[in-house]
């Protein structure tokens, strides 16, 4: 399972660490994608990346096709080397707005983990402590009994 929050550099050949405690679910391989929601980067273990994708490749084929095309072209394989860094492509980098940046968030988000720029994940947190998207939040936490 992947949780947490951490701090790490991204180097000038777009190479970042991943977590020590995250290396062993990461895997010997991962897609990196841009996250369709968020303005940040989703590290897939392999086995979490297939079973996303075959619910892509079960959509009626309309359907199919445009998200197959907005997926799978803003996502790139990696491996991370001895030191557990994997390459983050410069395009990606672009796309989310971490390219030539000294700090990016890595968090764990259960299946996968994100890479934020810091600027994105500030702005993140100050919306989800909003008053209204706080109590929305609790609301749904109790709902299922937490």
């Amino acid at each position: 399972m992947l949780i947490g929050k951490y701090k790490y550099a991204v180097d000038s050949r777009n190479r970042i660490f991943i977590p020590a405690k995250f290396r062993a679910d990461i895997g010997e391989k991962c897609v990196v994608s841009k996250d369709i929601v968020y303005n940040a980067l989703n590290i897939y273990p392999i086995k979490e990346w297939n079973e996303f994708t075959a619910k892509i490749e079960a959509l009626p084929t309309i359907q199919m096709r445009d998200i197959r095309e907005m997926i799978y072209s803003s996502s790139d394989e990696a491996e991370p080397d001895l030191q557990g860094r994997i390459i983050l492509s410069q395009q990606l980098c672009e796309d989310v707005g971490i390219l030539n940046t000294k700090e990016v968030i890595i968090v764990g988000v259960h299946t996968h983990a994100q890479i934020w720029s810091i600027s994105e994940w500030e702005a993140f947190n100050v919306n989800i402590k909003s008053k209204e998207n706080k109590e929305a939040l609790v609301a749904e936490l109790l709902k299922i009994g937490f």
